[in-house]
C-alpha cells in the first residue's frame, strides 16, 4: 500500500507536469542555488495544481509533513480507509471544478457563435445599404467596389502575378493591416477570393475600394485580429504586373 501511494502522488504531478518528467531525466549540476530554486518551482508548481483541482485552501504544514515523509520513503501518516475517502474527495473537487470551468467555456462560445452571428447582420446591412451608393458597382458574386483612380492600365488575368500597395480596414474605419512603404508581390491564386476577383478588374496604375462580403474575405473563421464574418474594406493600388 505505501508504494501504491508514493507511485499515485507521482503519478498525479507526472500527468499535471509533463515537463517535470523531463527535466528529471537530465543531469543537474550541484548548485545549492539551482536547488533551491527547483525546490521552489515544484512547490509553485504544485500550488497552481491544487487550485486547479479545486482545492486552493491546503493545510500547508500537512502539506509539507506528507512531502516529506513521502521524500524520506517513510510510511503515510493516513490509515487506508482514510486514505480512500481523501482520494474520492479529491476526485469529487477536481470533477467539481472541471464542470465549473466546462461550464464558463460553453457559456463564452455560446456569447461568441452569437457575435459570429451579429457580425453577418451587420455586414450584410452595410452591404445592401453600400450597394445603392452612388459610383458603387456590385458583381454577380457580390463583389463591391468604386473606382477612386482610374490610369487605364493593362489588366492581369487569374494566372498573373502582381504588385501592390494596399490599406485594409473594418467597417468603422479602423485599419487592420497596410503594406505601408513595402508594396506586397503574390500570384492571383494566393489571396482570398475578393482579391482574386476584384484585381483582375483593375489595370495597372488603378486604385480601387473593395468591399468583401465575409464569404470573399475569411468567412467565419477568425484570422489575426480579425473577428469572424468581418467585413472587410480595402483600398487596393495596382503598381505592377510580372
Amino acid at each position: 500500500m505505501i508504494k501504491s501511494f508514493c507511485f499515485n502522488t507521482l503519478l498525479i504531478l507526472l500527468v499535471a507536469f509533463p515537463c517535470l518528467a523531463l527535466e528529471a531525466e537530465e543531469a543537474v549540476p550541484a548548485d545549492s542555488t539551482l536547488e533551491r530554486d527547483m525546490s521552489y518551482f515544484y512547490g509553485f508548481s504544485f500550488g497552481n495544481m491544487l487550485k486547479d483541482g479545486g482545492s486552493p485552501n491546503v493545510d500547508v504544514e500537512s502539506l509539507l509533513k506528507g512531502l516529506s515523509d513521502s521524500l524520506a520513503d517513510n510510511p503515510p501518516a493516513l490509515a487506508d480507509d482514510r486514505r480512500e475517502k481523501v482520494y474520492q474527495e479529491v476526485r469529487v473537487r477536481q470533477l467539481r471544478t472541471q464542470e465549473a470551468k466546462k461550464a464558463v467555456q460553453d457559456a463564452q462560445e455560446k456569447v461568441a457563435l452569437a457575435q459570429v452571428e451579429i457580425n453577418l447582420a451587420n455586414a450584410e446591412a452595410f452591404l445592401t445599404e453600400n450597394a445603392t451608393r452612388e459610383g458603387m458597382q456590385t458583381t454577380p458574386t457580390g463583389l463591391q467596389y468604386e473606382v477612386l483612380v482610374n490610369a487605364g492600365g493593362k489588366r492581369p488575368l487569374a494566372t498573373s502575378r502582381v504588385t501592390v500597395s494596399y490599406i485594409g480596414s473594418f467597417i468603422d474605419g479602423s485599419v487592420f493591416d497596410q503594406s505601408g512603404d513595402k508594396p506586397v508581390e503574390f500570384g492571383l491564386g494566393q489571396v482570398i477570393a475578393g482579391w482574386t476577383e476584384g484585381l483582375q478588374l483593375m489595370g495597372v496604375g488603378d486604385k480601387f475600394r473593395f468591399y468583401l462580403h465575409p464569404d470573399l474575405a475569411y468567412g467565419a473563421g477568425s484570422v489575426g485580429s480579425i473577428p469572424p464574418n468581418s467585413l472587410l474594406v480595402f483600398d487596393v493600388e495596382l503598381l505592377e504586373i510580372r
